[in-house]
């Protein structure tokens, strides 16, 4: 890649969660970053990103324009696979599909170095869970592009703003002390989305991991009831009543949305909530930095302010050290 001050990033599916994180962190490396929307107008405010432009995506399926787009980039980032994008987001089924357009323009543009989103669990041999399989096969295009070094990282729980996780359960404990948790006994290492940006970004650079698929979790192993609990105690609602949740329940929730007179599962936990989400990897190792602990990447998601400013308390008197 170029020197920082002089190389062009372009980001695809950029709209979600994980979008705005990466576009935050390489905008703060002194990166140009061309994100590639269908509706610019819903994100003009990554134009206060220095660096940032947004630019339209006429389509995903047009190889030639993808080309053109990418022409002069020192890489790619392709986060299709961040399913907290809204309207921004890909269809299941069109992902591989995408991701070969993506492939054929990045060789035609002659880009050096491409890195892509995907999931713990992503198998392309994997035929039950079709999310899993399309996400395995698009893992197993972007490996086979040429002249350019790829990375897929394998992400567990991200957690950040309207990650359809925690923020599903801070709106439930808003409208009452009843909170029922989709695959509560589900183990998870969770991770905010600010840490595994700041991992991409260091993995753009770290040739270890060129050609490689790589994990990335949280520091601490928990299930999600524990995530749903610290979430209530970070709120002030420790006595709330937490009850697992099947999966038949989840879905006809999921299925009302609004209507639904408990509201605390999403489409987006059927989708990716089916297995664990743990690895035997040591984030502060891979990418040399200490992540948050849960409890402060959830402190500036839901706690209100009062609880914030006492966090360091509720740190020792959970006793935490503060260390990661």
């Amino acid at each position: 890649m170029a020197e920082s001050n002089q190389s062009k990033i372009v980001i695809l599916g950029g709209g979600g969660m994980v979008g705005r994180a990466v576009i935050n962190a390489l905008s703060k490396q002194g990166l140009i970053c061309d994100v590639l929307v269908r509706r610019p107008a819903r994100y003009r405010d990554y134009r206060l990103y220095s660096g940032v432009r947004v630019r339209p995506l006429a389509s995903l399926e047009d190889s030639a324009f993808l080309a053109k787009a990418f022409q002069g980039a020192d890489a790619v980032i392709n986060l299709l696979a961040d399913l907290t994008a809204g309207p921004e987001a890909v269809e299941e089924d069109a992902l591989v599909s995408a991701t070969q357009q993506i492939k054929k323009a990045v060789e035609t543009a002659k880009v050096p170095r491409v890195v892509a989103l995907s999931h713990l669990g992503a198998d392309a041999g994997n035929a039950r869970d079709n999310w899993l399989y399309q996400l395995g096969e698009a893992d197993a295009v972007t490996h086979t592009i040429t002249q350019a070094q790829t990375t897929v990282l394998r992400a567990g729980l991200l957690l950040g703003p309207n990650d359809e996780v925690s923020s599903c359960y801070q709106a439930q404990l808003k409208r009452m002390p009843l909170l029922p948790v989709y695959q509560a006994g589900l183990a998870v290492q969770p991770l905010s989305v600010q840490d595994f940006a700041a991992a991409l970004v260091k993995v753009m650079t770290h040739p270890a991991d060129f050609e490689k698929k790589v994990t990335v979790v949280g520091p601490e192993e928990m299930t999600l009831k524990d995530v749903a609990q610290t979430v209530a105690d970070l709120m002030g609602r420790e006595h709330a009543v937490l009850l697992p949740m099947c999966r038949l329940n989840a879905r006809l929730m999921a299925s009302l949305g609004e209507l639904a007179p408990i509201r605390s599962a999403s489409h987006f936990q059927l989708k990716t909530l089916r297995a664990d989400k743990t690895a035997d990897t040591v984030f502060a190792s891979q990418f040399g930095f200490a992540p948050q602990s849960i409890e402060q990447t959830l402190a500036g998601l839901v706690a209100p302010s009062q609880m914030r400013e006492r966090y360091p308390a509720y740190r020792q008197e959970a006793g935490r050290d503060g260390s990661v």
